[in-house]
């Protein structure tokens, strides 16, 4: 049995797999609404105590329906809310080429020192998220459970291992996928990630 499960939010209405709506409070579509139900469903084995979301849409209705079963509320916490993409929010990567491409040659090559122009930097959200992360994850009653954001996973992971954000900058966070950590002798431990079987045919690979 996991002590924590790690929820990505499913498909957003305007495409979140494939278009950056960071801080942009936009809802799930119906393909995300599903995808979050699969999650549910695989999941139902397990009685929440405690279930976490971000303050935006997307975050908090995955956590209501992959949650149901449990009868418990979901609690936004505002650390948790996705990066701010900034001037880039909306766009697909390709569009910020096109459009930007002075920043988007620095965010290839910069790394986490990248700021999105008038957004957070890299840096400083993950930062954000770990400190969030140490501060609320502890105090959950277990098994608890945490429908999230991309980014915001990434960084969980990290400031709950105790690691550098780096170290999962190419991990899969795919929409709809499951993480599941252990916690043991004061260490998260992860034991799976990016579990998408659940999906079946309405995984998209290129969401991660």
């Amino acid at each position: 049995m996991a002590d924590l499960i790690l929820v990505r939010h499913g498909e957003t209405q305007g495409e979140s797999s494939i278009r950056l709506y960071g801080s942009t409070d936009i809802e799930l579509s119906e393909t995300g609404r599903e995808q979050m139900k699969r999650a549910g469903e695989a999941l139902s084995g397990i009685d929440f105590r405690s279930v976490a979301s971000s303050p935006l849409k997307r975050s908090r209705e995955g956590a209501a329906i992959v949650s149901a079963r449990s009868g418990v509320e979901p609690v936004a916490y505002d650390g948790l809310r996705e990066i701010g993409f900034g001037l880039w929010e909306g766009w697909s990567l390709s569009e910020a080429e096109a459009r930007d491409p002075v920043a988007y040659n620095l965010w290839k090559t910069t790394g986490t020192d990248f700021a999105f122009p008038g957004g957070e930097s890299k840096k400083g959200f993950f930062r954000r998220v770990a400190v969030a992360a140490a501060e609320i994850f502890p105090r959950l009653e277990t098994p608890a459970l945490a429908v999230l954001h991309k980014g915001v996973i990434k960084g969980v992971l990290a400031g709950l291992a105790g690691t550098d954000p780096v170290d999962y900058a190419n991990s899969p966070v795919e929409l709809g996928s499951i993480f599941r950590l252990n916690k043991s002798n004061g260490k998260w431990i992860v034991v799976s990630s990016n579990e998408t079987d659940h999906l079946r045919e309405l995984r998209i690979p290129g969401s991660a």
